[in-house]
């Protein structure tokens, strides 16, 4: 499978909802999987038992199509052009009850039994034909697997709870959300172009800047079809379209120190991004690493930092992004979120509002990477008020209960791989009364006068991260600038910040009206990878630990990069 997108819905429109309702036909270009579907799927609720065994209660499917196509150029010239079409198949059984099934078993055994039941949680290959015998026959196999592996992990979750004394009340392994029936109209064809061509003459961009040691721009293409039916009742068809720019340029300075800058475009309703934004986002991120070359190497700090823009949805993504999944832990596990017993406390100053919506296509102008109508669990997406005022009011939720929370609100996501947990669509930081940038500067330098401290930090960008660590590995600054009391500012390199935490963001200072957004992709080896949005104002803290580089650099080339004639210019 590709290595960047596989699972983003672009716009559409749903042309029949009616859910629990059997009757739904599915499009003709789908009736034969759904047939194959149909027919396992009866098979399995009706003759699928051992002998002293429990029956599946619950039996779903994924039959998903992936198209990718992902073409990638430097200095104006092509490096690789890939297409890729798959079809997998997922298959989840559960046995035992919705109060005690075969779920959320967790970490690894010492014999193995974790790593094979992870294997038969994920997507399998099927025939990309659409031949109803060969996909029933791959349908057959893994519901086969998949009922020996539930019933095998049954029996050992059961020998470890006789074993144990429960500090509670045992929570239901399975909520009693019913699965949705949602068919979703395919989106409007867009003219054909070629990626070929964008890509040489957005990566010939970088033919203008010799100081830079490797460029490349990919543009990535693709199209996913999803396909859900379940036992109870659940019958799901949504396409996707999806494509998008990335930029990717490295460096190092005369000292040595590594560099790099990257940059990611979507294209809205899954079109293709304007040449003239992707040519002007590859000027910007190069002429930015460039200045960094001979920029000034940050010291040890501590004090106050305001994160602005892409940043500020970055650091929120990297201390919520995880904290706010309401999945419990494995039950072989004590591992718990730092948001785990805080419902109803509160995590934000007041006046702040958390909410996550993955029925959001963009935001003003800016696409929104974390859209989808239905979760992996088959269960609609919902809007969901995770904080209010500054109070923690709900978590990610999938279909694996909590001790407040017993349904799913539509934020199971696994990728097809193992089982969902609750995780971020589109992340919305929002507050009442935030300072315009005039403002919030002019609050920032009070702070750092009240610190007595001869200059601030001001944060723009930190480097991507593909997941989330709740603060206890920070991402470091790629644009960051020291900022004295009369205003001057000096832009630095080698920023490291020190771990954070959730309770950091008890003890915002200030924020912003302005925001910023930052698109991200969980990568998910073996299956669909899971894209997300953040949206979040500019934040100001009173103090955030800096630290400057510690480690030893490489020596740069000593042969200085071939001549590239100055004359080339990538936008014509």
């Amino acid at each position: 499978m590709t290595r960047f997108v596989r699972q983003i819905s672009a716009t559409a429109a749903i042309v029949c909802v009616a859910s629990g309702s059997a009757a739904v036909e599915p499009p003709p270009a789908d009736r034969a999987i759904f047939a194959a579907m149909q027919r396992e799927l009866g098979r399995a609720t009706r003759e699928l038992a051992l002998p002293n065994a429990p029956r599946a209660y619950y039996v779903g499917y994924w039959v998903v199509d992936e198209a990718a196509r992902s073409v990638e150029a430097t200095l104006g010239t092509l490096v690789s052009d890939t297409f890729d079409r798959d079809r997998f198949v997922k298959v989840e059984v559960r046995v035992g009850s919705r109060a005690a099934d075969n779920s959320n078993m967790g970490s690894a055994a010492a014999d193995g039994d974790f790593v094979k039941e992870a294997e038969l949680l994920a997507p399998r290959p099927t025939s990309v034909d659409d031949d109803e015998l060969a996909i029933r026959r791959d349908l057959w196999l893994a519901t086969d697997a998949a009922y020996k592996g539930a019933v095998e992990a049954l029996e050992r979750k059961h020998a470890e709870k006789q074993s144990e004394i429960a500090a509670r009340g045992e929570i239901p392994s399975f909520s009693t959300d019913v699965s949705s029936t949602r068919i979703v109209e395919d989106p409007p064809e867009k003219e054909p172009s070629d990626p070929r061509d964008l890509a040489r003459r957005v990566s010939a961009v970088f033919r203008t800047f010799p100081e830079l040691q490797k460029t490349s721009v990919r543009i990535v293409e693709t199209r996913v079809r999803r396909r859900f039916l379940s036992s109870d009742g659940g019958l799901v068809v949504e396409p996707s379209r999806f494509a998008g720019v990335e930029l990717d340029c490295r460096t190092q300075a005369p000292d040595g120190m590594s560099l790099s800058r990257s940059s990611f475009l979507p294209a809205s309703d899954g079109g293709q991004v304007a040449e003239a934004q992707a040519v002007s986002e590859a000027r910007r991120v190069a002429s930015q690493l460039v200045e960094l070359r001979t920029a000034k190497t940050a010291t040890d700090y501590s004090g106050p930092v305001l994160f602005e823009g892409k940043a500020a949805a970055q650091l929120v993504y990297e201390l919520l992004g995880e904290s706010l999944s309401g999945t419990p832990p494995p039950d072989t596990s004590d591992l718990e979120s730092p948001l785990s017993r805080k419902l109803g406390k509160r995590i934000l100053p007041p006046g702040f509002n958390v909410v996550d919506d993955p029925t959001l296509v963009s935001w003003g102008a800016m696409p929104l990477l974390g859209h989808y109508f239905v979760d992996d669990e088959g269960i609609a997406a919902e809007r969901t008020i995770l904080a209010e005022d500054g109070r923690l009011r709900s978590f990610l939720m999938s279909r694996a209960p909590r001790e407040e929370l017993a349904r799913s609100n539509g934020h199971g996501r696994s990728g097809l791989v193992g089982w969902a947990r609750g995780r971020v669509g589109n992340l919305v930081v929002s507050v009442k009364n935030g300072l315009s940038r005039s403002a919030l500067r002019s609050r920032f330098l009070r702070a750092v006068r009240d610190e007595d401290a001869e200059f601030g930090v001001v944060i723009e960008e930190l480097a991507p991260r593909t997941s989330a660590s709740s603060g206890e590995l920070m991402p470091n600054a790629e644009v960051a600038y020291r900022v004295d009391l009369d205003g001057t500012e000096t832009l630095l390199r080698g920023v490291e910040l020190a771990p954070m935490s959730v309770r950091d963001l008890r003890d915002v200072l200030a924020a912003g009206r302005d925001e910023g957004v930052y698109d991200f992709v969980v990568e998910n080896d073996g299956g669909l990878d899971l894209p997300g949005s953040v949206v979040a104002p500019a934040l100001l803290f009173e103090e955030v630990e800096i630290r400057g580089p510690t480690t030893p650099n490489k020596r740069p080339p000593i042969v200085p990069m071939p001549a590239i004639d100055p004359s080339l210019d990538g936008s014509k």
